[in-house]
């Protein structure tokens, strides 16, 4: 009787703790830049209700320039604005990746990138998903 009692406890435990897991995650964000000589990325992970939030940062930067537009969150290509500004992004609900070659593109570029990846960064630390 005992270690069935041991047992339906450890069971109720495990649950417990797979749930409590599950729901912890929705608020997990993880934000990475590297800016070194030749390259800068930005790496986010965050929750899937912020997706929006940085969809409308990056097609408000890239609109006056370019005629991509990340609407479901879903892309992995090269853009190349009119000015000849390039990069890759990959973006899918709760993930963004760009990465950025300094090389190929103008300061002035870089700072744009920049700024943009800094909002970015503001949005989703701060919380504020502009909803």
């Amino acid at each position: 009787m005992k270690k069935r009692n041991f047992l339906y406890a450890g069971l109720i435990i495990s649950i417990v703790i797979v749930l409590s897991s599950c729901f912890h995650h929705h608020h997990d964000i993880s934000i990475s830049v590297n800016d070194d000589e030749d390259v800068y990325r930005m790496r986010a992970s965050y929750d899937e209700d912020k997706t929006r939030a940085v969809q409308r940062i990056i097609n408000a930067h890239l609109h006056p320039h370019h005629s991509l537009s990340v609407v479901h969150g879903y892309v992995d290509t090269d853009v190349t604005l009119d000015d000849g500004t390039s990069f890759h992004i990959k973006s899918k609900p709760g993930n963004l990746k760009i990465k950025f070659d300094k090389t190929e593109n103008s300061e002035e570029s870089c700072e744009r990138m920049k700024e943009m990846c800094e909002e970015i960064k503001n949005v989703l630390a701060n919380g504020d998903n502009n909803e």
